[in-house]
């Protein structure tokens, strides 16, 4: 009888070939999806009416190896870039308010400092108001003595007069669009002191109770 060590080749053949489709099937692929109707399919290869659709990739021992959501639509791929869109516009809000609260904190020790500030800043466009006012007002008061040298010629001011004249109007045009645009100017400025102020209240308010906490004092009431 022929040893076990030495085995013929056809008997070698033999056992050697159910490893190798165990092998092989220890290694295909099986996919499980779901079709419009809500059946459930098994199958090795995802057929293209399912290549949308969501599926799971599973193991031979029946685990999910890999989970793939279904395609969007093309409404809802616009509605993900919508929020997209809006989630890295309020980012970069965020962002900036955090860097404007920085800077607040580290440009003004207190509010006292940060009204002298303030003070010092609108006096100074209080300044610039009232010395275009004057500038209007004598602007207009020439204007209006060119005027009446004008009304004095019944038959229309000579060439030089009229040329003065239109020269004083534009003149006076011109200081009365800059005292608008300066107004408006004090005015934001003013606006913007005013909510500069109230946003570092409330940060020197939260700093001061975050140091409180962080040195376990009691709160005042």
């Amino acid at each position: 009888m022929a040893s076990l060590n030495h085995r013929s080749p056809v008997l070698t053949g033999l056992l050697v070939l159910p490893l190798v489709v165990f092998a092989a099937n220890a290694s295909a692929q099986l996919y499980k999806w779901t079709d419009e109707n809500g059946k459930v399919h098994y199958s090795d290869t995802v057929p293209p009416s399912a290549t949308d659709r969501a599926r799971k990739e599973m193991r031979p021992d029946g685990t999910v190896k890999k989970q793939v959501d279904r395609a969007l639509t093309q409404e809802e791929r616009r509605i993900a870039a919508a929020k997209a869109a809006e989630d890295e516009k309020e980012r970069i809000a965020r962002e900036e308010r955090e860097r404007k609260d920085r800077a607040l904190l580290s440009t003004y020790t207190s509010l006292v400092d940060f009204d002298r500030v303030r003070d010092r800043a609108l006096t100074l466009a209080d300044g610039e108001l009232t010395a275009l006012r004057k500038q209007e007002a004598s602007t207009s008061a020439a204007r209006e003595a060119l005027q009446k040298q004008a009304d004095t010629h019944k038959k229309g001011p000579p060439l030089k007069l009229k040329s003065d004249l239109e020269a004083s109007e534009k003149d006076l045009t011109a200081v009365r669009r800059l005292l608008e645009r300066k107004t408006k100017d004090r005015e934001t400025l003013a606006a913007s002191y005013s909510t500069e102020r109230g946003r570092l209240a409330d940060l020197i308010a939260a700093d001061t109770a975050a140091k409180a906490a962080a040195r376990g004092d009691a709160p005042k009431r």
